[in-house]
């Protein structure tokens, strides 16, 4: 029986357990509120999970359910309320500790790093006691996949397998972790009828172990066929709780709607107008064979659940993304559509995401009205201020939009203001199709009344309106139809009477349909190709030694002398200095960041080194010791800066960078502290004809790559730059992660620093500012990904090396230095430019 819940008495609610949650539940929620600012997600919600049952937590999109599921987790932090888990009561999870009590979760979207291979994903995501050591990783994870009936190459990065393989990788580690509890969230979106049987398998087969699963789902067939009991959420409040048993898929739909239409909408379309935009058999990577109408007069709704590709086939209508097949605009046929020649063909798009897409968040309201009609505002080129105010306010009339003046930045307006200036413009521009996502989103009660008037409005001007909205009382009250997708496909057109909001959101949870990873598709196809050899560190390494060889060897054609002794020792030696830079600056920008410090590091360290420089081994290594102190402390600071005060990276570094150089200059006020001849004669040791100080070098080259490919903090390190947010889901500490990393960039600096000053034997605060622009000059050449990620530690090491080489050679081969910089410029033009290439190429060889 299903038993209604009391909604919530007061706006701080105490935490109450869930009715009925007997003692010995595995997890329990208790009074969970969750508010962010302007929306209360959650409201005083409570759950038990028992042993041995399949807890189903439904509701419609919005209604709460991934803000729990999240929190459970630990990757939300709850406002209010408490967890009770692993014996263990308090008022918030961590990722990594929830993991390691025994909740396994597998998210909507797969919280797997894309830079990191599904190896090292695999150990980030296991616990302790479950983790293989690194060396038996590959084993032992192919051997798992096998036993569990999975064909995933283990050894792929997460960014070349496809989204069902991502997927089940996911899975597969959840139920290696032998969990107490099983968080499932939307867990076959992506699957197939017979990955879902087999994922069905797994979880009967962990609650006879007395284990708990709890299933987040918009799949009423899958409740029914392994759930045992439900919370249905709405709002973010519990609105019912009880058993599966004897209820039939309608009445949950019921249960789930449970709501009467709220708002006034506008009369709809008295009749049908003609086709203005049609598409046939339209496929892109989250949609396949869509055929589909809009009519001048009419609004069309795109409904169903979130992820099923509606949103990619409105930005394909839109020209955002690729996609194959027919579209035509009134009768004429669109080929190669960009959003360009989309907004040029009257095809106005307005993007949900209203601040970071839709709107220019720095300008005034007549500037973002204004800013795609400058055609009009500006008939001749020339800013006419009477013309451009007469054009905002008429694009505005009407609208009610609540600001002082047109001039007002429009960040300062409410959200409903600030959509309506948005809608004021796709006015302005006299649109055939007007596409929204979203339009009321974030929006009050008084301003979607006026909306949705603007939107019928336009409507009865002849426009073929086309909105996506995820709240299905709106597409039942505003809409003439509505399209409603699932798996990437139509599953249903309703209309006129049959436009029902239990019959949009009915299409969209009863779809059984396959599921469009199923097929064999292009990106899945290309996917197995493998990574791109730009991609490969090991790839880099060789390729750059080898253009190192060659040019020493024409340089050695030209001018033997290239090849003495003293000339190589000279190269070697200032060659070290450069893989030193170049692996401080990768340890930051593998996670996420960069560091623009690292010439200041290095001249700090090389001053305070001149202190010591004219005494004897012990004062030497205080020196060394101090030098490698003052560069740790810099990185401390910069980690503090951009973890604890949330500075950008660019700002924060350079903010350090002129601090440090400050003080160098304080220590240094002109070049001196000069070393002794003994000193720089020892400091000059070679090994086979091999400066030491380069092998030193190599050795912190080798030992940086060991680290980020073999341990567990060069996994944390990749995934924290790969994805932030998905790196905390899988427990990664990413705030301690960019702290540890640029505490090491400032070590790496400081001792490039110290072998910089047994290069010069001075300490010069002016001498190492160069080093930052090379540093990032480094390890853009090694195909260090500047996103954050990737990258390798020996094919900076090589890169540094072939820098080098090409600023010794150029005196032999007599050309004027500056082109050491020409030579640098061509060289990470190509570095950068030969990927975006590739991938550029991939992308036009099959649709989004």
């Amino acid at each position: 029986m299903v038993v209604p819940a009391a909604p919530a008495a007061s706006d701080a609610p105490a935490a109450s357990p869930a009715p009925g949650a007997p003692g010995g539940a595995l997890l329990t929620l208790s009074g969970i509120t969750k508010q962010y600012p302007g929306v209360r997600a959650l409201d005083d919600v409570s759950v038990a999970v028992l042993p041995g049952e399949v807890h189903a937590i439904l509701g419609e999109n919005g209604a709460g359910k991934s803000t729990l599921v999240g929190i459970a987790a630990g990757s939300v932090v709850p406002t209010t309320g408490t967890i009770d888990f692993g014996g263990v009561s308090a008022p918030r999870m961590h990722p990594r500790d929830a993991r390691e009590r025994g909740l396994a979760i597998v998210y909507q979207i797969p919280a797997l790093a894309p830079s990191l291979t599904v190896v090292d994903a695999m150990l980030l995501l296991l616990p302790d006691a479950v983790r293989p050591r690194r060396r038996e990783a590959t084993r032992w994870t192919a051997e798992l996949f096998a036993r569990l009936g999975l064909e995933i190459d283990v050894r792929r990065r997460v960014s070349a397998i496809s989204q069902r393989d991502a997927h089940l990788v996911e899975i597969a580690a959840a139920l290696a972790s032998d969990p107490t509890v099983l968080v499932l969230d939307e867990p076959t979106e992506a699957l197939g009828a017979d990955e879902t049987a087999w994922l069905f398998e797994q979880v009967r087969g962990l609650l006879a172990r007395g284990a708990a699963v709890v299933y987040i789902t918009h799949r009423i067939p899958e409740v029914l066929e392994i759930g045992d009991r439900m919370t249905v959420l709405r709002d973010g409040r519990v609105v019912g709780r009880g058993d599966v048993e004897g209820l039939t898929a309608d009445e949950i739909v019921e249960l789930i709607v449970g709501r009467s239409l709220e708002t006034t909408f506008p009369a709809k379309a008295a009749g049908e107008g003609a086709e203005v935009l049609t598409v046939e058999g339209l496929t892109g990577r989250a949609f396949r064979e869509v055929s589909f109408a809009a009519r001048g007069g009419e609004i069309v709704g795109l409904a169903g659940v979130e992820g099923n590709g509606q949103r990619e086939f409105m930005k394909a209508l839109a020209g955002s993304v690729r996609a194959a097949g027919g579209m035509r605009l009134n009768g004429r046929e669109l080929r190669g559509l960009t959003a360009k020649r989309a907004a040029g063909s009257g095809i106005v798009y307005l993007p949900g995401d209203r601040i970071g897409e839709a709107m220019f968040g720095q300008l005034s309201v007549r500037e973002n009205v204004i800013a795609p009609n400058l055609g009009q505002a500006m008939p001749a080129g020339v800013v006419a201020p009477r013309t451009e105010e007469r054009l905002v306010h008429q694009a505005i009339g009407g609208l009610a939009v609540k600001t002082p003046t047109i001039e007002t930045p429009i960040t300062s307006l409410s959200g409903g203001s600030q959509q309506k200036v948005l809608l004021a413009r796709a006015r302005l521009g006299s649109p055939a199709v007007l596409l929204v996502e979203d339009p009321t989103q974030g929006v009050d009660a008084g301003a979607r009344v006026e909306i949705y008037s603007f939107l019928r409005a336009m409507a009865d001007d002849g426009v073929a309106v086309v909105i996506l909205s995820t709240d299905a009382v709106e597409l039942e009250g505003l809409c003439d139809r509505v399209v409603v997708f699932s798996r990437g496909r139509v599953q249903a057109e309703l209309a006129g009477s049959a436009l029902t909001e239990r019959a949009i959101t009915g299409a969209a949870v009863l779809a059984t349909e396959t599921s469009i990873s199923e097929e064999t598709d292009a990106a899945e196809l290309t996917s197995k190709k493998g990574l791109p050899l730009t991609q490969r560190g090991e790839v880099q390494t060789v390729a750059l030694v080898l253009i190192s060889v060659a040019l020493a060897a024409v340089t050695t054609g030209i001018a033997p002398s290239f090849l003495s002794p003293l000339s190589m020792g000279q190269l070697l030696a200032s060659a070290a200095i450069l893989v030193l830079v170049g692996l401080a600056q990768l340890v930051v920008v593998i996670t996420g960041g960069i560091d623009l410090s690292i010439g200041s590091v290095v001249a700090l360290s090389a001053v305070i080194l001149s202190f010591f420089g004219e005494g004897g081994p012990g004062l030497l290594a205080l020196g060394v010791v101090l030098a490698l102190v003052a560069g740790a402390v810099v990185g401390v600071v910069n980690g503090i800066l951009v973890t604890r005060l949330g500075m950008p990276p660019v700002i924060a570094t350079l903010v350090s960078s002129i601090a440090v150089l400050g003080i160098a200059q304080l220590l240094r006020p002109q070049p001196g502290g000069q070393a002794s001849a003994d000193l720089m004669t020892a400091l000059g040791t070679a090994v086979a004809g091999v400066p030491l100080v380069l092998v030193v070098a190599v050795l912190v080259a080798v030992l940086l790559w060991f680290v980020l490919a073999n341990t567990g903090l060069g996994r944390g390190f990749r995934a924290a730059g790969s994805d932030a947010v998905k790196a905390t889901r899988m427990g990664v500490d990413v705030g301690r992660m960019r702290l540890v990393a640029t505490i090491g960039s400032g070590t790496l600096a400081a001792i490039a620093g110290v072998v910089l000053y047994t290069r010069t034997g001075l300490g010069d605060a002016g001498a190492a500012q160069a080093f930052t622009l090379t540093s990032v000059t480094a390890i853009v050449i090694a195909g260090v990904s500047i996103f954050g990620g990737s990258g390798s530690a020996l094919a900076v090491a090589a890169a540094a090396l072939m820098l080098q080489t090409i600023t010794s050679a150029l005196p032999f081969l007599g050309v004027n230095l500056s082109w050491q910089y020409w030579l640098q410029g061509i060289f990470v033009l190509v570095a950068a430019v030969l990927p975006m290439a590739l991938r550029l190429r991939r992308r036009r060889a099959i649709p989004e």
